[in-house]
């Protein structure tokens, strides 16, 4: 078998109308910092108040920064990604909480989705980071955030189910956010991160079927299960596929 070498980060140039592409949308939205400033307020203000996701735009918008910033190394929107992590970091409630959800209404609707990318954006930026001591503060802010959902959320008689975050398509959302917790599981080594990925796991990301042993024994088809939201039943399948490289359960490759 042949034996192919990929290319590093930023090893391949791309020029004309993709480059353009590239530098339009990072002159136009990654760089403008009014725009990230609305993003960080909204968790400042928990302006998520009757079941929105207003809190899922940092984090999504974070991620392809990060890796636009891989492909050109904009210095400018390097900076300008740092100064909006900082922002992040003071939205950050002692308790650890990061959310646009006010506190006596979380953990419902869109609330464990929005964390997720959040996690994610934080988890996109240490890919980029430069500073030794920023990304140690960031890697405490994700354990503080994480920590604070392990806490509440779970089996055990003062925990909540995953389950009962959610009433959208079979709370498939709140489960996606399996993702950020098995790259957090890497990034730390620390366990109990590792425990909340397979408690995840086990339930199967859908509260009425269990749709990794569906995927397993084909007996449906995807379009014919009780839940098809595509979005997020593939978000919470990118998170199997990197909980599947940390245990090797070939099972969940399949």
């Amino acid at each position: 078998m042949k034996d192919y070498t990929f290319s590093t980060p930023g090893e391949l140039k791309v020029r004309g109308y993709c480059r353009d592409l590239t530098e339009y949308v990072t002159k136009k939205q990654l760089t403008d910092e009014g725009l990230w400033k609305l993003f960080v307020n909204q968790y400042k203000i928990h302006s998520d108040k009757n079941g929105e996701w207003k809190g899922e735009f940092w984090g999504k918008t974070m991620r392809g920064a990060c890796l636009t910033y891989i492909s050109d190394k904009n210095e400018r929107l390097y900076k300008v990604l740092v100064s909006t992590i900082e922002d992040m970091l003071s939205a950050q409630e002692k308790s650890g909480r990061i959310s646009t959800y006010a506190e006596d209404i979380e953990f419902n609707g869109w609330d464990m989705w929005c964390r997720k990318y959040v996690m994610l954006g934080m988890l996109y930026f240490l890919s980029i980071c430069k500073g030794e001591k920023l990304k140690r503060r960031v890697i405490n802010s994700l354990k503080k955030q994480a920590d604070y959902i392990i806490e509440r959320i779970g089996d055990g008689e003062d925990k909540k189910s995953i389950f009962d975050t959610s009433k959208l398509d079979g709370a498939m959302n709140s489960c996606s956010i399996l993702e950020p917790f098995v790259k957090l599981y890497e990034l730390t080594g620390e366990k109990r991160y590792l425990d909340f990925s397979k408690y995840i796991v086990e339930l199967g990301f859908c509260s009425d079927m269990n749709i990794i042993e569906l995927c397993l024994n084909k007996k449906l088809y995807p379009y014919q299960f009780t839940h098809t939201k595509a979005y997020e039943m593939m978000s919470c399948f990118e998170g199997l596929l990197e909980y599947y490289k940390v245990t090797g359960e070939k099972k969940y490759l399949a």
